[in-house]
């Protein structure tokens, strides 16, 4: 038998742990004992900038929470059998992923945790995972712009999310814009591309650099010892 593994999942909206419950479902469907669980905040936030005087108060945002989370998840967690990590997916957006990745990691050392943490970052907005799956992009809008989305430059710093847009909306962006009368329902939208496109995803053909990195990781720590 398979040694227990179990992955917490912390992302940063709705949108996103809609996509990322299809992923991992998918993934998990051909292994036995790995259990995962997805924790979605509403927006990114920032980094407290003293881990010793960091608020016991939740933000909902995911990096002001993530310290908190990331102590209370390994006392938590540490007790239990088997294999646990804790995978942070976000988006990079307009900022420098390098320079992201190593604050993070630098967070990581100081809160001095036990606990596997993987750092992953969707660039530059996690609708470039749903933009590398033409196929089931396709077949999820049938009606989709082909010739903007075969000019798509996999994780470019285009204004990911409203590229699909333009790709996927009747009328483009700015009908979108025009139709939408808040950003709660440009959370809808992207709610549902998450959603249909990501049911149709096919997890091992991936032309999104980041999107492999994210599976890559998955796979290394689900094939490794304790």
């Amino acid at each position: 038998m398979d040694e227990y593994t179990y992955i917490e999942i912390l992302i940063e909206d709705k949108s996103g742990g809609i996509l990322v419950e299809q992923i991992m479902d998918k993934y998990v469907m051909d292994k036995e004992n790995i259990t995962y669980k997805i924790h979605s905040f509403k927006g990114i936030g920032k980094i407290p900038s003293k881990m010793n005087k960091m608020s016991q108060i939740k933000s909902k945002r995911l990096l002001t929470d993530l310290p908190m989370y990331l102590k209370g998840m390994d006392s938590s967690l540490k007790n239990m059998s088997g294999k646990k990590a804790i995978f942070v997916i976000l988006d990079c957006d307009d900022e420098d992923c390098a320079n992201m990745k190593r604050s993070l990691v630098q967070m990581y050392q100081e809160l001095g945790i036990s606990i596997q943490v993987f750092f992953c970052i969707a660039i530059e907005e996690m609708e470039a995972w749903l933009l590398g799956d033409s196929e089931a992009l396709i077949t999820a809008y049938p009606m989709a712009k082909r010739q903007l989305l075969q000019r798509y430059v996999q994780d470019s710093i285009i204004g990911t999310w409203e590229y699909l847009a333009d790709i996927v909306y009747k009328g483009g962006l700015q009908t979108l814009k025009r139709n939408a009368s808040s950003y709660y329902e440009i959370g809808l939208f992207k709610c549902e591309c998450a959603r249909n496109i990501g049911t149709l995803m096919d997890i091992r053909r991936n032309a999104s650099p980041s999107f492999n990195y994210f599976i890559g990781k998955l796979d290394a720590f689900y094939g490794s010892s304790t």
